[in-house]
């Protein structure tokens, strides 16, 4: 086993992608968390560092993690490595099991850089921008979250887009379907339910994303969010595990 996580760790490393989405990464979670606290000019009241921190679970930061999620079997199956990777470790529960470790490896690392990133951001922050009372606002909508819902949040996102590339063997597939579906697909159904009169509630209810967010924003009136969501990161996981197992390479 320790073989299959150090081939995965150098395969992951020697990717371009995987620096590259990993500096935009955390880019972006530097301007989104630098942005109300230097130019909101106090409209939306003092920051906390609990609102500062949930920042990099926000959706435009998790698409570039989910490039080099999908990157771990997309890649392979694009330019067919997986071969030479199941030539090597034969044993497919393995190779499943080392880039899943590896994925969580590489979203922590990630998450925590980018709260280095928002920490020296908030460090100097303009006086009285930022503080420890209030509850602080989120960017992401809702409540600020927990570091552990944050962390929490972005490996199942993450995972999501591993599994879809699974299930699809198409790297761009898995980076695509989470996109559309948080940013246009949930929304769109939500809009034709508001027009159904209540005959579509039961699919909004039941919506990955939609009580993933309701999760990390700890809304009150969806005390059952996580758990649908858990259902969906897991289904989609074992469905994607299945399809790894039964098929060719």
């Amino acid at each position: 086993m320790i073989a299959n996580l150090v081939y995965e760790w150098r395969r992951l490393w020697s990717v371009r992608a995987t620096w590259i989405m990993t500096f935009v990464y955390l880019v972006i979670t530097g301007l989104l968390g630098a942005g109300p606290l230097f130019l909101g000019d106090g409209e939306f009241g003092a920051q906390t560092w609990q609102g500062l921190y949930s920042t990099n679970a926000n959706f435009l930061c998790l698409v570039m993690l989910s490039v080099v999620a999908s990157q771990f079997f997309g890649h392979e199956y694009r330019y067919g490595t997986i071969r030479l990777t199941l030539t090597e470790f034969p044993k497919r529960e393995r190779v499943l099991l080392a880039k899943t470790i590896l994925l969580a490896v590489f979203v922590t690392i990630a998450t925590f850089l980018g709260w280095a990133v928002l920490g020296v951001i908030g460090s100097i922050a303009p006086e009285g921008s930022i503080g420890t009372e209030g509850p602080g606002f989120s960017v992401n909508g809702g409540e600020p979250s927990e570091l552990w819902q944050v962390l929490l949040f972005s490996f199942a996102y993450c995972l999501i887009a591993m599994s879809l590339t699974m299930i699809t063997r198409n790297l761009a597939l898995g980076i695509v379907l989470p996109l559309l579906t948080f940013s246009v697909i949930e929304g769109l159904i939500q809009l034709f339910a508001n027009l159904a009169n209540g005959k579509m509630d039961w699919i909004v209810d039941i919506l990955p994303f939609v009580n993933g967010n309701a999760w990390l924003t700890n809304l009150p009136d969806s005390p059952n969010a996580g758990l649908i969501f858990a259902g969906w990161v897991v289904g989609l996981y074992l469905i994607g595990s299945a399809v790894f197992f039964k098929r060719d390479a």
